[in-house]
């Protein structure tokens, strides 16, 4: 039997239509392109925020918590040069988080957003104070949770590559399932009500008893659900 002919057979065999496999191949793609941008972005604040610092503290904000509350770091000239230093900032910017998470709803920024002194930052917070207060009830009980498929394809033909690509990662409907039982979808990211957190997590193990290999991961601030003023 041919390469074409085997190609066809698997085709026929999982009735697969061809252009569920064209649109999941281009929500991969973007998703792997915001990524990109989500990592570039990070790159170029690091480097501003570097370029700010010129020899003087800033304040830096995490978030913010309920009744506009803003949660801050300080970060010192250097910190973004020393690797131990930018790794313990990284990891209590998100421990502010997670913990203003546990308390009540949040609006996460980016690592990196700051203001020259706590008089900036207090002024800036006055002035969008409604829109911030509007989007913490926006997001109250909710939670952001990352689902991404592994799993590697062994080096084969094109027929028994796609095999098991269908059999895998490349099956339509993950995304589409998963956004039904969430509040709004960005890439891989599920932004979920804590009253449908048992129907995200049934959800999620129907897909992996149907042989999906899925890294899961959450609850996170909604990073990428937070509409910034």
């Amino acid at each position: 039997m041919s390469s074409h002919e085997e190609l066809a057979r698997i085709l026929a065999e999982r009735e697969l239509d061809v252009g569920d496999l064209i649109r999941q191949a281009e929500g991969d793609a973007r998703a792997e392109v915001a990524e990109t941008l989500r990592r570039l972005f990070s790159e170029d604040l690091l480097r501003r925020v570097g370029e700010k610092l010129g020899g003087r503290p800033l304040v830096a904000l995490a978030g913010v918590a309920d009744r506009v509350r803003p949660l801050v770091l300080e970060l010192q000239p250097g910190d973004l040069e020393n690797e131990s230093r930018l790794e313990r900032l990284v990891r209590a910017h998100n421990e502010l988080l997670l913990a203003a998470l546990e308390e009540g709803a949040v609006v996460p920024f980016r690592f990196g957003t700051t203001f020259p002194d706590r008089e900036a930052l207090e002024a800036w917070l006055e002035l969008h104070h409604a829109a911030l207060a509007a989007e913490l009830d926006r997001l109250r009980g909710n939670a952001e949770w990352s689902v991404e498929t592994v799993g590697s394809v062994p080096e084969v033909d094109a027929a028994q590559y796609l095999g098991a690509r269908l059999a895998t990662t490349a099956r339509p409907g993950l995304r589409e399932r998963l956004a039904a039982a969430s509040e709004d979808v960005a890439g891989n990211a599920y932004l979920v009500a804590t009253a449908r957190q048992d129907e995200f997590a049934a959800a999620v193990s129907d897909l992996e008893a149907e042989g999906y290999e899925l890294r899961v991961t959450g609850p996170w601030p909604p990073y990428s659900f937070a509409r910034l003023p």
